[in-house]
């Protein structure tokens, strides 16, 4: 008969903030005792740093702490780590403080003096939250004593063969979403701004598919002419055109039982939109100069950073077309919104980028640099944060990336007293949305003295969006080709 070894609840990382020692060892005494892996700081200056060097599950804060206390302590957990829950523990805490702890993140407010039994059943509480977002049984050998410490929550996700990754939570509801949305045959159309991973996941979507051994095809709408972008579709017999001297197959019949991406389909010309609507309803059309009609079995995945509700109403985009690609739509959400995802992609770039220039050095980004990058808002998303890495690398000629080896926005973002102290603005009831955006931007604006480039910065949008913007609100040209910013058309 084969002996069963016992098991034991799985240690947790608890960081514990306070400025009284004696609670703050007693705590992690009696918390070690419990079988976790316990870490203390004196004050929020003193935790955050702790953050951002450790994985945590659970955090004990005091409320009242010289310094950074305990709500700004949380504010800044937030940002570094807005998975981990936390507990506060105060002698003054009320019905205000309670609610603006809880906005927080706080799952339990503790009064002092505190019994050791309270501690006890809030932390238990937190893990079993923790737990089931962490997908643990909550069992190990207790054969093995001296355990070591638990790994820490996954900051990749494979989808098919795809490795994505991120922790924040709204990344990791839409990897969920991905994951489900991947088994199915439906059309699928991801919703986000530019450079915000869209094609990762659109190939995430297919390798994640039963589709999976068969091709992935990309066309990218928004490049090509339209007579082009046709022919490369729907393919073309020879002589449809000059220069067709061979029968060509286009991108829908090498898709064929594969997935088909069509990025940037809200620039699909109209012309164009009545065909793909056929195909995404009969599956087949004809080439261009042909009249055999061609069949194919295609699962397409549509992106776009355009809103296609708004290109309906404006008659640029088929209102038929959209509802066929809106099927099942993912909305991929822009850097600023992913939290601590900047500190792991920033990390995930850097060894990236080390691994293709062969390089060993910078290994290491500077506490003041991550501080910075936190604090930019990135309009240019993934694909920028990236670029900015990448940059880093190649300029820096130290052992970490410092605040100087970034890009002049990031610095400027996070400095400029001007971008730090806006002041409000006000609107009255009755006021539209259209009033309320014009209204923004134009103190932006104001603020950045005219440098459109961190005015969208600021306002979360690219620079493009932002002259659209100006001029349908009839206060902006088109800038072309020329210089963006007023301060370099003399340059």
């Amino acid at each position: 008969m084969v002996a069963v070894a016992p098991f034991r609840i799985l240690p947790f990382r608890i960081l514990i903030v306070d400025d009284d020692r004696n609670c703050r060892e007693s705590l992690r005494r009696a918390l070690e005792r419990d079988g976790h892996l316990v870490f203390t700081a004196e004050d929020g200056k003193a935790a955050l740093a702790v953050a951002r060097q450790q994985e945590l599950d659970l955090v004990l804060t005091d409320l009242i702490m010289p310094g950074l206390g305990g709500l700004g302590f949380l504010d800044g957990l937030r940002i570094l780590r807005p998975e981990v829950p936390a507990i506060l523990i105060s002698a003054f805490a009320n019905v205000d403080t309670a609610v603006k702890a809880v906005q927080r993140g706080v799952s339990d407010v503790l009064e002092k003096p505190i019994r050791l039994r309270d501690v006890r059943k809030a932390v238990k509480r937190a893990m079993e939250g923790r737990r089931h977002e962490r997908g643990f049984s909550g069992l190990r050998d207790a054969s093995v004593r001296e355990a070591a410490p638990p790994a820490p929550p996954s900051r990749e996700r494979i989808v098919g063969r795809r490795r994505l990754v991120g922790r924040s939570p709204v990344f990791l509801d839409l990897l969920d979403l991905v994951g489900r949305v991947a088994a199915v045959q439906s059309t699928a159309l991801l919703l986000g701004e530019s450079g915000t991973g869209k094609e990762l996941i659109a190939a995430a979507l297919h390798e994640g598919s039963p589709r999976a051994s068969g091709p992935l095809v990309k066309v990218a709408c928004a490049a090509l002419a339209e007579g082009v972008l046709e022919a490369e579709l729907f393919g073309s017999e020879k002589g449809a055109y000059t220069g067709s001297v061979a029968q060509r197959r286009g991108r829908f019949e090498l898709a064929d039982g594969g997935t088909l991406f069509l990025d940037e389909i809200g620039d699909l010309p109209l012309s164009l939109q009545v065909k793909l609507l056929r195909v995404l309803q009969e599956g087949e059309f004809e080439r261009v100069g042909g009249v055999s009609t061609q069949r194919v079995d295609v699962r397409v995945i549509a992106a776009t950073h355009r809103d296609l509700e708004a290109e309906v109403r404006a008659g640029r985009f088929r209102e038929d077309l959209y509802w066929r690609l809106n099927v099942i739509p993912l909305v991929v959400p822009p850097l600023r919104e992913r939290g601590a995802d900047v500190v792991l992609l920033a990390e995930h770039f850097l060894r990236l980028s080390l691994e293709a220039t062969r390089r060993v050095t910078p290994d290491v980004i500077a506490p003041e640099a991550l501080a910075l990058m936190q604090a930019y808002r990135w309009p240019g998303n993934v694909r920028e944060l990236e670029n900015a890495i990448e940059r880093a690398v190649v300029l820096s000629r130290s052992a970490q990336i410092g605040p100087d080896d970034l890009p002049a926005a990031v610095r400027r973002a996070a400095s400029d007293p001007a971008l730090q102290n806006r002041p409000p603005i006000h609107f009255e009831v009755g006021q539209t949305f259209e009033q309320l955006e014009r209204e923004a931007i134009r103190r932006t604006l104001e603020a950045v003295d005219g440098n459109r480039e961190a005015a969208a910065s600021i306002l979360g949008i690219g620079v493009a969006t932002l002259y659209r913007r100006l001029k349908e609100m009839g206060e902006g040209d088109d800038p072309g080709p020329g210089p963006l910013f007023e301060h370099e058309r003399g340059a």
